[in-house]
């Protein structure tokens, strides 16, 4: 009676627990969605992506502002205050003391001053922020398509793991029908108990294997989601991705010097290595501009009151204006430029060959993924022939075996031989768009 409850209760808990899993999937959202897509929402909603737009937007900022260095400064300054009388040493013609003043003082002054010339300072940094808004812009870009090239990889990850499963529950069911198959004969004395028991176990490890694929499946599915920044319990479906004609056309048309230039125009990182010399040697030219003077346009305007420039001073406004050019050079210049101007060539030298380095890089990244690129689809044309070889040596010898002609082993081993293969080829045709869109990223066309 005890035993009978205890089964009953666990019965009573199984289906609660599957009843509560059906409901959670049933709340999850599915969301069928392409790699296009994929793209336009990392466009939209990945922070990383928002963090290099929003430097790129300070960047055009700092522009304006080092424009704004061209234009005319303009101050005014009002001053109150309280003022003792003036004590004076006399010098024969007035007598020594103190004599009364207002003691209430009050000045008002405008002024305004235009930089008429700078050795090319202003220039200078104006392009220099120029410059660096580039490289902003290169920066965006580049993690744009980092960003890119990662979802591409956890998406033909989870297309191919849902391929993969696919695969497995045709093994699944195969099997199953072969177990069937086994297990009336074992039952009619036919067969063996070992076959029926090695089958069985075909089965189970097939049945282990798609419970793993299933965990990592939802692994890449969350990776997914929160670099979108999507409702968590999202189920994203991939939708078919097929191998453009374009792989095929870059690998069969074009040499690997064209390409190895189409990516030296077109790479973000590399343009901005370029940018860096650019950006060095205009910091040479502002530390030149240091070895000339500054001449500024002053215009100067007071109202003041009392006029101290009197003795007994007066308690009246005095007003006057003063327009005119002043010149400025610092002397210390003349002793310090010449390291800064060392520094300054020393940077154009290190961002040069860092240049360089990074062109050899680029050679070898995009050498690299036009071989391997080339390799998978020799290799995909391999294992289509070698999948096509196993499904038939599969049906041969399990329709042998049921007529009794070879033994349950040799089942199993093409049972495994068909599994390895149909998961050899998913495998192979997602390498060959990952490869295609690694290069596309090398490319800068990603």
């Amino acid at each position: 009676m005890m035993m009978q409850l205890y089964s009953i209760t666990k019965k009573v808990v199984l289906y609660l627990f599957l009843s509560h899993g059906s409901m959670v999937m049933a709340q999850q959202d599915s969301l069928k969605i392409s790699l296009g897509e994929l793209f336009k929402m990392a466009d939209a909603g990945n922070k990383q992506i928002k963090l290099s737009n929003a430097l790129l937007e300070r960047s055009q900022v700092v522009v304006r502002d080092k424009k704004n260095d061209r234009l005319p400064t303009v101050g005014v300054n009002g001053s109150v205050g309280y003022l003792t009388n003036v004590g004076v040493i006399g010098l024969g013609t007035m007598n020594s003391g103190f004599y009364d003043m207002p003691h209430f003082s009050n000045s008002y002054a405008l002024q305004a001053g235009l930089v008429l010339y700078s050795g090319g300072k202003v220039t200078t940094a104006i392009d220099m922020a120029k410059i660096e808004n580039r490289i902003a812009g290169l920066d965006l870009t580049r993690d744009s398509q980092s960003i890119r090239l990662m979802l591409t990889g956890y998406f033909l990850d989870l297309y191919k793991g849902y391929n993969q499963k696919k695969v497995f529950e045709k093994n699944i069911t195969l099997g199953r029908d072969l177990l069937k198959k086994i297990t009336n004969r074992y039952q009619s004395g036919a067969a063996l108990k070992s076959d029926l028991i090695r089958n069985e176990l075909l089965v189970s490890t097939y049945e282990l294997a798609l419970s793993k694929l299933t965990d990592r499946i939802a692994i890449t599915n969350y990776n997914i989601i929160s670099m979108l920044a999507l409702a968590q319990g999202t189920v994203l479906i991939p939708q078919a991705v097929e191998i453009p004609q374009a792989s095929a056309e870059l690998i069969g048309n074009d040499s690997i010097e064209k390409v190895i230039k189409t990516a030296l125009a077109g790479n973000a990182d590399y343009q901005k290595y370029a940018l860096r010399v650019a950006l060095a040697q205009k910091r040479k030219q502002l530390v030149k501009s240091s070895d000339y003077p500054q001449i500024d346009l002053f215009v100067n305007s007071t109202f003041a009151r009392p006029y101290t420039f009197d003795i007994p001073a007066k308690d009246i406004y005095a007003y006057n204006n003063a327009i005119g050019l002043r010149v400025s050079y610092s002397l210390s210049n003349l002793y310090q430029s010449g390291r800064k101007k060392d520094i300054a060539q020393s940077d154009i030298s290190i961002a040069t060959l860092t240049q360089e380095l990074a062109k050899e890089s680029l050679s070898r990244e995009v050498n690299s993924g036009f071989i391997n690129l080339k390799q998978s689809f020799n290799q995909l044309n391999t294992l289509y022939k070698q999948q096509e070889l196993a499904q038939e040596n599969y049906k041969r010898i399990a329709d042998s075996y049921l007529e009794q002609l070879t033994l349950n082993t040799e089942v199993t081993d093409a049972s495994n031989q068909r599994l390895e293969a149909d998961l050899r080829v998913t495998d192979a045709q997602a390498e060959i768009l990952f490869n295609y869109f690694q290069l596309l990223k090398s490319l800068g066309q990603l």
